[in-house]
């Protein structure tokens, strides 16, 4: 059964996505993010190589961890540097893990989640020959779902990701993870693939575009929106529209499977693009002279207070007015649920509660603005009773 909130059909998809993926780790070989694909290793550079990663660092991967699913290079994207924490959300084979951790160097840390377990167990394969490579220790392999990080609050220096986000069945959850995990201050570098006009719907419907990174893909700008919801701040959105280009040019059976779906004359480019994001996680209050404090005030929460003022007033038109602009800024049911449920205590709460809990918060003030309110209704009243009288 699905609820309203379609959590049955969100699982389905991941269900989808982890048998798609766990395939491509055992048959070795993705190329370009697509389960049908059938090409061998040389692809596979070839992949890496058109979205920048140099030879250098191609020769020292351990075998079997480039499976060509890169659409873009976010180790470069992060400038990473010695020392630093680094989270690879989706990270498959250990392709950009084993590239970032000769970057952290010895006193830094490099951790790789991934929801499918023949894709943990495939990197985890190459850890050994990694430490022959580089003399490093320094990298690791957890099983779990992006949506639910097994890493603690504030623990990540940079969050990493190569074309995974677009799988995801609730991508706003993703992002709120992101969040949670990176100090303050924390780098994201995400390559990611992203529509520059919504697909037809015959093309998200098709289960191998999904596998593929394609369906689940979302426009730029709600990328945006996802990202500023989550606290994220000075966003660079970059398209990089030459990869869908080189996918053509490679003659990948998925972009030739969905180009026939397309309305005549348009080809993938029209509608999908490698997308590289960078931002930051806002400084806490207690950050440097300087620094601009985090902001907690986020359009998606101006949405909620919102949601709950119209419940406040019984206005109907409001609440659906902001539960489409709360649900645009990646707002969840959940929390959604969350905002009326306080707005209802607050309306059903006696006045004098209320007013209680003002002279608590709000001292000498709440008194004198209480004495102005109650001679105004003095008047009101005793106006009243004159007209009655008369």
């Amino acid at each position: 059964m699905v609820d309203e909130c379609g959590r049955d059909r969100k699982e389905q998809i991941r269900e989808a996505v982890r048998d798609g993926y766990g395939k491509i780790a055992r048959s070795g070989s993705g190329c370009g993010c697509s389960s049908t694909s059938c090409c061998g290793s040389t692809a596979a550079e070839q992949v890496a190589k058109s979205v920048g990663y140099s030879e250098a660092e191609l020769a020292v991967l351990p075998e079997g961890a480039n499976m060509g699913l890169s659409c873009g290079n976010p180790t470069a994207l992060a400038s990473l540097r010695p020392g630093e924490v680094v989270l690879d959300l989706g990270s498959g084979g250990g392709f950009d893990v084993f590239i970032a951790g000769p970057k952290v160097g010895p006193a830094g840390r490099v951790i790789g989640v991934d929801m499918t377990p023949d894709m943990v167990s495939k990197a985890r394969q190459g850890l050994a020959a990694y430490r022959r490579h580089t003399g490093l220790d320094n990298v690791e392999f957890r099983l779990g779902e992006i949506e639910h990080l097994p890493l603690a609050d504030a623990s990540v220096d940079v969050v990493i990701s190569n074309c995974v986000l677009n799988l995801s069945p609730d991508k706003p959850q993703v992002w709120r993870e992101i969040g949670r995990v990176l100090k303050p201050g924390g780098r994201v570098a995400i390559s990611d693939l992203a529509l520059l006009k919504p697909l037809p719907q015959e093309i998200k419907d098709m289960i191998e575009s999904l596998i593929g990174c394609i369906a689940g893909a979302v426009l730029v700008e709600e990328t945006r929106a996802l990202a500023e919801a989550a606290g994220l701040v000075e966003l660079h959105l970059t398209p990089k529209p030459g990869y869908i280009d080189s996918m053509m040019d490679w003659n990948d059976p998925l972009f030739r499977t969905v180009v026939e779906k397309l309305p005549p004359g348009a080809n993938a480019g029209d509608y999908v693009t490698s997308l590289e994001v960078a931002a930051k996680k806002a400084q806490g209050p207690a950050s440097g002279a300087g620094e601009k404090p985090q902001r907690v005030y986020t359009p998606a929460v101006a949405e909620l207070v919102a949601l709950g003022a119209a419940v406040a007033a019984n206005c109907e038109t409001c609440f659906k007015y902001h539960y489409g602009q709360a649900h645009r800024h990646g707002v969840s049911i959940e929390d959604m649920a969350c905002a009326v449920a306080m707005a209802q205590k607050v309306k059903d709460a006696p006045a004098r509660a209320l007013l209680d809990l003002a002279h608590r918060y709000l001292g000498g003030a709440a008194t004198a603005q209480e004495a102005a309110a109650a001679s105004v209704n003095t008047c009101c009243g005793a106006s009243a009773k004159r007209t009655r009288k008369q």
